[in-house]
């Protein structure tokens, strides 16, 4: 099994135990492949509108490496990280970001400017791998939420 089939897999359970959560899904791994931290967003739990899995798997590898970059790790999230964790990506020089359902044109990290990005002196690789299954949780979540 490849580590996006693995992925899916951890995606699918968490959703299943989040179900008044936004259906978004992030790990951090090594290089290598090898699992390091994951999180599911706790933006509804919390009433907290930055509390993105994106972002508090970085802040789990940083605690966990003890270390300022994860230029030497991968992000896997289910939706292109927005904006604000388009940031924190830039910030710890993720080399790679791998995402399965892409965002609304000009709300996702595909969105920055080559410029903007360069002023950073970061570029890291974004992937997206479509996958149905996650972006119907995401439609069923949003229709029963609105």
């Amino acid at each position: 099994m490849d580590i996006y089939e693995s992925f899916l897999e951890r995606y699918s359970i968490e959703v299943s135990k989040h179900k008044n959560e936004i259906p978004s899904y992030s790990e951090v791994l090594t290089k290598d492949g090898e699992f390091l931290t994951s999180s599911f967003n706790s933006v509804e739990q919390t009433l907290n509108p930055t509390k993105h899995s994106e972002i508090l798997a970085i802040e789990a590898a940083l605690s966990l490496t003890d270390g300022r970059y994860l230029s030497d790790h991968i992000l896997l999230t289910a939706l292109e990280p927005c904006l604000l964790c388009a940031g924190a990506i830039l910030r710890v020089k993720l080399p790679e970001v791998v995402y399965f359902v892409p965002a609304k044109p000009g709300e996702g990290i595909s969105s920055y400017t080559t410029e903007s990005i360069y002023l950073l002196n970061h570029f890291p690789k974004c992937t997206l791998i479509p996958k149905s299954q996650i972006k119907f949780e995401f439609l069923s979540f949003f229709k029963e939420k609105r």
